[in-house]
């Protein structure tokens, strides 16, 4: 498997569990609607780590940025 599509698979799963998780703590505290969808999504985008690129002189490098780490994590 490449190192492409093992960074988008991991950053999906990431954000999937992300908002199900959150989802699942915002319904405790707010009535089901449309506040219990866009608050979670709004967690999962902000938490999740993203998929980081960076050109290099063998090519291209493949991995994850988070806003806890200062340097991505490299695939």
């Amino acid at each position: 498997m490449s190192p492409k599509i093992k960074v988008f698979l991991i950053y999906g799963v990431c954000f999937t569990v992300l908002f199900l998780v959150s989802r699942f703590f915002v319904t405790q505290f707010v009535e089901p609607g449309f506040l219990s969808t866009f608050i979670p999504l709004g967690i999962a985008m902000v938490l999740a780590p993203k998929p980081h690129i960076e050109e290099t002189e063998h090519g291209r490098e493949y991995g994850l940025k988070s806003i806890f780490l200062k340097k991505p994590f490299k695939l």
